[in-house]
């Protein structure tokens, strides 16, 4: 009988334990649930996925109702069991010698303490890592029965969540309101798709450049003014066309003596059409409307202008009207997935990595690119204004206009200009400290 009443009681303490770990996992599953995984889920068929989403929306409830069972079956399990089996063990702890006045507080400690243990590990640790491991399905599973109980408790838990909201209202402390996917959650879902082969690297690659358009302002993509193309209405029609057969651009502003004298822009499709059908061409017969913004247009904004717009090319013009530089829906996409088309087309702009570690990168290359390229945030001046590319960087930093063999270093880095077009500089070499100082090591040991 009583190895009977002493399972009975083992087994009340297990379930008591079993209890409170389930309002462990319960709650960590809640909290730790992405409610866009429970909104597919419950979009689905899932029952308990669209109470779980219930329950997120009322917080106060089901933390109340999980708070109020965690701490009775705390209280009753510590209670039950130093009430019970201290009742064993006190005999026990009381025939050992010195020990017989303190044995039923020996006993109720020791009690305590192997019950603390169990509800520790089986009724807190294990079943809280278990609700980490697969949130959404546990929450689906745990709602319903959750929502029920706290039902039952609920004048408890209405009392508890009242007192909870009072002391934050005279704390001052309001409930933020916060995105439900942050960007930055995104990135870590990318990366972590990525490393586990659910997403391609490509794929990672491409999302991550559209993101990273967002932020980019116009004059990071086009191509700046002594780069561009086009053709002058006060030249000789014959040597204009010579710039449209040795080029592969597919629209070309055209102005009058000037770039700034803008007349329109020309599709050279209509150009060789009007020549095949007239055997002759009049330019100002076709010259179409452009797009005229500010060089500090947002990307994202000139890419919707773009989807209203006939002609895919926009001229980008500062402050003062004058013309900075010419961009198009092929510069945005080359944004987005990288250079397309010939080889020789794909140069230009450029950046080489060398055996050493080094770069050679173009003075025009997009400073976001660099940026992303060496870990930096930002650079000096960047945030001001002072400057659009790596060349207008290197300029600020050197406080004049260059000579090949200039170098100067920031932040690990060591920039060299490597070679000039006229006043402007056409090449940077761009140096990592660290690798600098091993080719200049190696260099010494090979003497």
């Amino acid at each position: 009988m009583a190895v009977t009443e002493v399972l009975l009681e083992l087994l009340v303490i297990c379930i008591l334990i079993g209890l409170n770990g389930f309002f462990s996992m319960a709650e960590f599953a809640l909290v730790s649930s992405k409610k866009v995984r429970l909104e597919l889920m419950a979009g689905d068929g899932s029952a308990g996925a669209a109470t779980a989403l219930e329950l997120l929306e009322d917080p106060n409830t089901f933390l109340s109702t999980v708070q109020v069972a965690i701490t009775l079956i705390g209280i009753l399990a510590g209670a039950y069991g130093g009430i019970t089996f201290a009742g064993y063990l006190s005999p026990v702890i009381g025939s050992l010698p010195g020990l017989a006045q303190y044995a039923q507080a020996i006993s109720v400690a020791i009690i305590v303490i192997v019950t603390t243990y169990f509800s520790l590990v089986f009724g807190e640790l294990v079943p809280k890592r278990i609700g980490l491991d697969n949130p959404e399905y546990i929450a689906s599973r745990v709602a319903r029965p959750l929502r029920a109980i706290s039902v039952l408790v609920s004048p408890l838990v209405l009392l508890l969540s009242a007192s909870t909201d009072g002391v934050l209202r005279l704390s001052g402390k309001k409930r933020s309101v916060s995105a439900e996917v942050s960007e930055e959650e995104i990135w870590s879902i990318l990366s972590e798709g990525t490393r586990t082969g659910v997403i391609e690297k490509a794929e990672e690659t491409m999302v991550t450049a559209i993101f990273r358009l967002g932020d980019r302002k116009v004059f990071t993509l086009m191509t700046p003014r002594p780069e561009i193309m086009g053709i002058d209405l006060e030249e000789p029609l014959e040597s204009e066309m010579k710039k449209l057969l040795s080029s592969n651009h597919s629209y070309f502003p055209v102005y009058r003596g000037q770039l700034d004298t803008l007349s329109g822009v020309v599709w050279v499709r209509d150009f060789w059409a009007q020549v095949i059908e007239n055997s002759g061409a009049d330019i100002s017969r076709i010259i179409r409307e452009p797009v005229i913004i500010p060089e500090t247009t947002p990307a994202l904004k000139l890419l919707e202008l773009f989807r209203t717009s006939p002609t895919p090319i926009a001229l980008a013009v500062d402050e003062f009207g004058g013309i900075t530089g010419m961009v198009t829906v092929h510069d945005i996409l080359k944004a987005i997935i990288g250079d397309i088309g010939a080889p020789e087309a794909a140069q230009g702009r450029g950046l080489t990595l060398r055996a050493d570690g080094s770069y050679l990168i173009d003075g025009l290359y997009p400073l976001d690119e660099v940026k992303v390229l060496f870990g930096i945030s930002r650079l000096p001046g960047e945030r001001e204004g002072l400057f659009h590319t790596l060349a207008g960087f290197m300029v600020m930093e050197l406080g004049k206009i260059p000579v090949t063999g200039d170098v100067f270093e920031w932040n690990n880095l060591r920039f060299e200009v490597v070679d000039m077009d006229g006043n402007r500089i056409d090449t940077i070499l761009v140096t990592p400290i660290s690798s600098a100082r091993e080719t200049g090591e190696s260099a010494g040991n090979g003497e």
